[in-house]
């Protein structure tokens, strides 16, 4: 990896609507066969490196980041993928069987069978940053940069705290859940499943050192009421790697998504690839 000043290609138009789905025109999502499910992706060819999004929790890849970074990819010559986790978007899977060891495995499967060039950059939001964390440790061949947007590492031990004075139901199939208010995505309530909290469990980072020794940049807004920027902080701490940046948006939200917002994404991913 370079850090390269040549100037990103950016979209044409910063002023378009993204969360409006007709403003930009995107192919038809292509599957991935999995023993049980598939995973729905997008996937547009390119050269030298693979970008990869990776969502957050009960987000997909229909988002504003998301698209932001195809068309930014597309002008720009990179191969770019993005995918619903199994029980996300168009991707099967029963959202209540799956846990952060399912979508870990997703992406690992999204990195084997369908990015083209070795060299992998992923840019992770929210829960997607936890995940990137554990596909850079399980694929350091192929992941050589990571972004990682308001890092929720770690997000289902705060769980426990979050769903404090719920009451715990049980659904048709004995399978048990809180269901929790929420003001993002499409502001249906959360529903988390006991089963992703004691899953979360094998998988958390802040404990020790990440043994991750690749560029890390990790974007996170001042006024995020859903993960402190403080845990990015944690993150930058923990891991090996020397060449690690952490940068405050003033003003900046969970989402991260406002023009400004994408033209920090995108500059710093033109220096991860160089």
């Amino acid at each position: 990896m370079t850090s390269a000043a040549s100037e990103p290609k950016v979209i044409h138009n910063l002023g378009l609507k993204l969360n409006s789905p007709q403003t930009l025109d995107f192919p038809m999502s292509k599957y991935l066969s999995r023993t049980s499910y598939d995973l729905a992706y997008d996937h547009t060819p390119g050269t030298d490196v693979c970008v990869i999004f990776c969502s957050g929790f009960n987000s997909t890849k229909q988002g504003n980041k998301a698209r932001f970074l195809e068309q930014t990819c597309l002008e720009n010559g990179w191969e770019y993928v993005r995918f619903d986790y199994s029980g996300h978007g168009e991707s099967g899977g029963d959202f209540a069987d799956c846990t952060v060891s399912t979508w870990i495995a997703d992406t690992q499967a999204i990195i084997d069978e369908i990015a083209q060039n070795q060299k992998v950059v992923v840019v992770g939001s929210s829960m997607g940053g936890w995940i990137a964390l554990h596909v850079a440790l399980s694929r350091p061949s192929r992941v050589q940069g990571l972004i990682l947007i308001a890092c929720a590492v770690d997000m289902t031990k705060f769980y426990p705290e979050r769903v404090q004075g719920l009451e715990l139901k049980r659904d048709a199939k004995n399978r048990y859940f809180y269901k929790v208010p929420n003001s993002y995505d499409n502001e249906e309530d959360y529903f988390i499943y006991q089963a992703l909290i004691d899953d979360g469990d094998k998988h958390l980072l802040l404990g020790s050192a990440i043994a991750i020794d690749i560029p890390v940049r990790l974007l996170h807004g001042e006024l995020d009421d859903v993960v402190a920027w403080e845990r990015s902080i944690a993150v930058l701490k923990k891991l090996d790697s020397e060449d690690v940046r952490f940068e405050l948006i003033k003003g900046g939200d969970h989402r991260l998504s406002t023009d400004s917002d994408l033209v920090t994404l995108v500059r710093n991913l033109n220096e991860l690839i160089g």
